[in-house]
């Protein structure tokens, strides 16, 4: 955008500068409520109505634009209260992670102790059928 911008500005600046430097008259201004005259060189007025006229512009655009820079500073507020709060469920998230590996990991032992227990178990009733009791 600042291209496209600066491919029209500096052509007209150019362009204003050019007429400037051709029109090198006098011309005068009576201010008829306080009668006073004024004589100007007209390549001083057309300078200077051209850059007032340019910074009234661009006071304009900076004025349309206002809303549009408030609701970009609500949404950088509201973005950065988001990743707070993501950043926050995300460690919740790792914390829950490594409390349900260490679960799966104690279930897996724990599966583990009992199927050896049970074995124990069944080893040990099977050498009980073939003891002799004694009455």
């Amino acid at each position: 955008m600042k291209f496209i911008r600066s491919l029209i500005e500096i052509p007209l600046f150019v362009v204003v500068l050019v007429m400037a430097v051709i029109n090198d008259g006098f011309t005068t201004f009576i201010l008829k409520p306080l009668h006073i005259n004024v004589t100007i060189s007209i390549s001083v007025l057309i300078l200077v109505l051209f850059f007032v006229g340019y910074f009234i512009g661009r006071l304009d655009g900076y004025v349309a634009n206002a809303p549009l820079r408030a609701m970009l500073r609500a949404h950088k507020k509201a973005n950065k209260v988001l990743n707070k709060e993501h950043d926050k469920l995300n460690k919740e998230h790792d914390k829950l992670h490594a409390d349900y590996s260490s679960l799966q990991h104690d279930l897996t032992q724990l599966k583990e102790q009992t199927a050896a227990e049970t074995k124990a178990q069944m080893w040990a009733k099977f050498l009980s059928l073939f003891k002799f009791k004694k009455n």
